[in-house]
């Protein structure tokens, strides 16, 4: 992306959205109409909060790592099936090999305001190679302080080869945006998972940049850490689309 490009778009003035125009599809990126606040890049929500029934999404994420050389793709489809409620199917691969199945579904909670939005996250996924099956359950909460500034946080709990050898981890997803106008987004995203002394992060700066009503695009480069492992770090991206 050309520095020229990002000028431009920089230059458009902020518009807010419009919380009661209920076909502003341009949510993938800069947010849900209730409060408008925009969805992080590597653990996206299954469309934002306060979303519309038959509003649909496709959007594949992308990660290069930089220690191996291996790309990380995931192409998926998020549907709402009636107000505030959603669900996902996604298609993780490693290179050329599909890894998991992985399903989910997303409620937005009663209370919701043009500041302030809370609901819930539940994701089952099956490893293929492993024959074994997890899940997360999560509580997501977002606040827009401003016209430029908001922030979107996960707090849950996974379960790991359920069935079998039980182990749980605690989930934490901290997000912070900054809006240049409505086209652009910066944003700070952190990932954590821990149990007892072993823990994995990451930590990935991007940006957003909403091109139509319907397109849009997430990139960034980023940290990530296991406890016993080398860092390493991502090249990542989200391509977005929404019906």
């Amino acid at each position: 992306m050309s520095f020229a490009l990002l000028a431009l778009m920089s230059a458009n003035p902020l518009v807010n959205a419009n919380v009661d125009d209920d076909t502003d599809q341009d949510d993938g990126t800069m947010g849900s109409e209730f409060p408008h606040i925009p969805e992080p890049m590597v653990f996206d929500l299954v469309r934002p909060l306060g979303v519309t029934r038959g509003e649909l999404e496709v959007n594949t994420l992308s990660q290069y790592k930089t220690q191996d050389n291996s790309v990380e793709w995931a192409p998926e489809i998020e549907y709402a099936i009636r107000d505030s409620l959603a669900v996902e199917l996604e298609l993780p691969f490693d290179n050329a090999t599909l890894k998991d199945y992985k399903l989910a579904i997303q409620g937005t909670l009663p209370e919701y305001s043009h500041h302030f939005a809370h609901g819930w996250q539940m994701i089952g996924r099956y490893a293929r190679h492993e024959s074994s099956y997890s899940a997360d359950m999560l509580y997501i909460v977002g606040y827009r302080l401003n016209d430029r500034w908001s922030t979107l946080n996960m707090l849950g709990i996974r379960g790991e080869d359920i069935g079998k050898n039980l182990h749980l981890e605690g989930l934490v997803n901290l997000n912070v945006f900054y809006a240049m106008n409505e086209n652009m987004v910066l944003g700070l995203e952190s990932n954590k998972a821990f149990s007892g002394s072993h823990w994995h992060y990451s930590l990935t700066p991007q940006v957003h940049l909403n091109f139509t009503d319907q397109l849009s695009l997430q990139m960034g480069s980023g940290y990530q850490k296991h406890q016993d492992k080398r860092g390493t770090f991502m090249l990542s991206s989200r391509l977005i689309y929404t019906f």
